[in-house]
């Protein structure tokens, strides 16, 4: 990984970089990102509408099915009547799944209290465990109210950022057991249901996924301290545009670099490992974003990168794969972003490279 280390702010020209106004997000036009790019005085709130816009956009194609068409009302009646039995069964599953999820949390992660010289005191089963089910809680209840998908953001976003918050601000390595033990959680809920209820209700435990582990709450108010035209707030809005493409293209381009590869969750193919590395890669887009606006490395000194030493290694993630998708994440952006939002990105970027290098993991 020394290809964006070698590279100077000098080396990329702006003639070189690939403006691609075509890769705009379906409903932003080219102009209307040139429009975004040159309005006077940009705001932090017009940073959270275009993340809105993104956020709405991806929740969207996800579920990426077409409104029930329902005439007739024994039909409803049926969905209804499935609806609430799915309910039911993640009512019925959620106790035991958080403790069995805890369980498994112990088991990978019990030796690094020791390792990384953790507090254990910090770690509180009990308090950990009824977080995990009071997001999950409100996360099926929306479902049982039928609440649209993107609407969990402003139901339940504000409550995970709390949740993330306290746990990270006593100790960031803490928020790699409360991460894991979420992702264990939403496994075995999700399979306690048919196939068919997955596809349902996988939307919604993605949204509480998505607010647990990327920092948008550190990423606004960080946000709000920029004066409201500055580069870094214009950089980052743009690349909040493009976080999904950009992680999705990474994620296939590492996998067809590592054909066969498997960590402990499975094979980079499966649909599962995907749906999270695809999230592993907006979460380190996600913290560059962090950097940039704090003006300060300090967001993956302090948290990503501790969480990572800890936590892929146990997880059978190699370091040669993190380095490639770092390396290939430089030239989609490089690809997405004009040079000058580039520029923005790029100390950070490379110290990141950097940070993951072989130099760094070589003993």
């Amino acid at each position: 990984m020394t290809g964006i280390s070698q590279l100077s702010s000098n080396s990329l020209a702006a003639d070189e970089i690939q403006q691609g106004d075509s890769l705009a997000p379906r409903g932003i036009t080219g102009s209307d990102s040139d429009k975004l790019a040159d309005a006077k005085g940009i705001s932090v709130s017009s940073l959270a509408v275009s993340w809105a816009k993104k956020y709405y956009s991806t929740v969207a194609t996800r579920e990426n099915q077409p409104p029930q068409q329902i005439p007739q009302s024994q039909e409803l009646t049926n969905f209804e009547g499935n609806r609430a039995k799915i309910v039911d069964k993640l009512t019925d599953t959620l106790k035991l799944a958080s403790e069995i999820a805890w369980s498994r949390v112990e088991a990978v992660l019990g030796e690094q209290i020791d390792r990384h010289a953790i507090d254990p005191i910090l770690i509180n089963h009990e308090e950990i465990v009824a977080d995990t089910r009071t997001l999950y809680r409100k996360a099926i209840d929306a479902y049982a109210d039928r609440e649209p998908v993107f609407r969990l953001s402003v139901l339940v976003g504000k409550d995970i950022i709390q949740v993330r918050r306290k746990y990270s601000e006593t100790d960031p390595l803490v928020l790699g057991f409360v991460t894991l033990e979420f992702q264990y959680t939403s496994k075995i809920l999700l399979g306690c249901l048919a196939e068919s209820e997955r596809s349902e209700f996988a939307p919604y435990l993605k949204v509480v996924d998505d607010y647990l582990h990327i920092p948008y709450g550190e990423i606004s108010e960080a946000a709000a301290n920029q004066p409201p035209n500055s580069i870094a707030v214009l950089a980052v809005q743009h690349l909040l545009q493009h976080t999904t493409q950009i992680a999705s293209a990474v994620y296939d381009r590492a996998s067809a670099q590592h054909q066969g590869y498997r960590s402990s969750s499975g094979y980079l193919s499966d649909r599962e490992v995907k749906i999270s590395g695809i999230r592993d890669v907006e979460i380190f887009q996600s913290y560059l974003c962090w950097c940039v606006l704090a003006e300060s490395i300090g967001p993956v000194q302090q948290e990503l990168f501790p969480i990572c030493v800890m936590l892929y290694p146990k997880l059978h993630v190699s370091w040669e794969l993190v380095q490639d998708m770092l390396l290939i994440l430089f030239w989609e952006i490089s690809d997405r972003l004009p040079a000058a939002d580039v520029m923005v990105f790029l100390p950070y970027l490379r110290t990141l490279t950097e940070m993951f290098s072989s130099n760094v993991f070589e003993n």
